[in-house]
């Protein structure tokens, strides 16, 4: 396990169930807002949403390069494909011979 406390938090968050870890949102948001004016409110919370969208935008952008197809895997495809279409031509110009 790394060293570092946030990412030991971070896996520590991770093995809460869906009620427990919203439960914990909720009730760290009341705690980190207690004795805030609205300005400082607003503050903090854009920089949390600030927070919250970089891991999604890391986490969405590692999905997609792991989803998108490796170049010699298309032309992989590709190739096949046109092979199989030249089979099926094959096949439907003995059906017209017949």
């Amino acid at each position: 396990m790394s060293k570092n406390p946030i990412t030991s938090l971070n896996q520590l968050l991770l093995t809460l169930n869906p009620l427990e870890f919203a439960t914990l949102a909720y009730v760290l948001g009341l705690i980190l807002s207690d004795g805030l004016n609205p300005n400082e409110l607003s503050s903090l919370g854009n920089f949390y949403n600030l927070l919250g969208e970089t891991i999604q935008t890391i986490g969405a952008q590692a999905q997609n390069l792991d989803s998108t197809p490796n170049t010699s895997d298309v032309q992989n495809t590709v190739d096949s494909l046109k092979t199989k279409i030249g089979n099926i031509e094959e096949i439907i110009q003995k059906f017209k011979s017949i």
